[in-house]
């Protein structure tokens, strides 16, 4: 296996006229001379979060909105960016909220994921369970609104045949969670 060592320079972009993201080229030495670069997405360090969110009757609060990458509509768990100095449990509750303006009764650690090869951030997945309707209901930021992201109620089957069948963005979150989603849904989580 070839060691892979960081050289500098680091070069960071900005893309998009108006939500923009950053673009990092990395680049490797290996032990063979050679160098090897790679363009990455989001600043280095960021994180971000999400929640597979349970009622307190079983439903599943997805969200339904338009891919940009894929060219469709595809369901989201409900999450998003969590600010710098920001704990990832509370800035996935407060993405809960925001998105859903749904509140978990109670929220467990799944795990960590980087969830893409070439993304600069760690995604950290939740299970959140008894969700229940916020009295300040939902607070989507401008891109979300404009673009008619949709809070969407499914059933248990419903996201483990989305996350199959490559009609969601967070597959992974659902694997993470599988064992407790079937727990949940045969009545025997505690």
């Amino acid at each position: 296996m070839k060691k892979f060592t960081r050289i500098e320079p680091t070069t960071v972009y900005t893309a998009g006229d108006k939500y923009k993201r950053a673009l990092v080229v990395k680049r490797f030495g290996t032990d063979d001379g050679k160098v090897h670069e790679f363009t990455t997405m989001l600043r280095e360090g960021s994180r971000a979060g999400g929640a597979i969110a349970i009622t307190k009757d079983g439903q599943v609060v997805t969200m339904h909105q338009f891919r940009a990458g894929p060219e469709r509509w595809m369901y989201d768990i409900p999450g998003g960016g969590i600010n710098e100095g920001e704990d990832p449990e509370v800035g996935v509750i407060r993405e809960l909220r925001e998105e859903t303006g749904y509140r978990p009764g109670k929220i467990t650690l799944l795990g960590t994921t980087c969830r893409d090869a070439y993304f600069n951030c760690t995604w950290y997945y939740y299970l959140a369970t008894d969700c229940e309707l916020h009295s300040q209901g939902r607070d989507l930021d401008e891109e979300e609104h404009d673009q008619g992201a949709e809070v969407q109620l499914i059933s248990i089957d419903e996201l483990i045949d989305h996350a199959k069948n490559d009609r969601m963005t967070d597959p992974a979150a659902v694997l993470m969670a599988y064992d407790k989603l079937k727990e949940i849904q045969h009545g025997t989580s505690n």
